[in-house]
């Protein structure tokens, strides 16, 4: 009903509570709106995440004519269990924290002028990082292994995934899950060996 001429403090108070949960409900609509384009991109994101995305970008290499020392002392400063060995910026091979133990030890080597390129994993299983990250989980599970140096198309290294960086970034987390159940099979192998 329109009114003519003045309105009275009853019609005024009504329409200030009109123009008050007006605003209130179109400020509520955008929220809303955000919210949902908010989780829109939020789904997109964990459906096609990458390895680029998730990898661990400071990656501590070695060459490969570091000694064994060199490289034990290297993996406890930097607090990890695999290097990358680069040769002329590209990758050659890794040597593990297992590979010091189980490989070099055993032999009986001298670990203060032993090079670490004679107890390399040569070829080395890589990554890519435009990879989708669920690849880079089947091959971990798939061959027990629980890091994966990553390597551009010249194959110098520009990061490393490891089971750990994909449980913290990536919303895989069964996956995850079984390539580390995979990875400690492997682990619970070689002990009983």
């Amino acid at each position: 009903r329109y009114l003519r001429g003045r309105a009275g403090p009853r019609e005024t108070e009504l329409a200030e509570r009109a123009r008050f949960w007006g605003r209130i409900g179109a400020v509520g609509l955008l929220a809303l709106a955000a919210l949902g384009g908010g989780q829109a991109i939020a789904r997109r994101r964990r459906q096609r995440r990458t390895v680029g995305d998730v990898m661990v970008r400071e990656v501590v290499t070695i060459a490969p004519t570091a000694t064994l020392v060199a490289a034990a002392q290297l993996m406890r400063d930097a607090n990890v269990g695999m290097l990358p060995i680069v040769e002329h910026g590209r990758l050659r091979g890794v040597v593990t924290d297992r590979d010091l133990v189980v490989r070099a030890i055993v032999r009986a080597v001298d670990p203060e002028v032993t090079p670490v390129r004679y107890f390399e994993s040569e070829s080395p299983i890589v990554a890519e990082p435009g990879w989708d990250v669920r690849e880079a989980l089947q091959i971990m599970r798939r061959c027990r292994i629980g890091r994966l140096p990553v390597v551009d198309a010249e194959g110098g290294v520009v990061g490393l995934v490891t089971l750990s960086s994909l449980a913290l970034r990536s919303p895989e987390g069964g996956e995850t899950l079984e390539a580390s159940k995979e990875v400690a099979r492997r682990t619970e192998r070689a002990h009983v060996q």
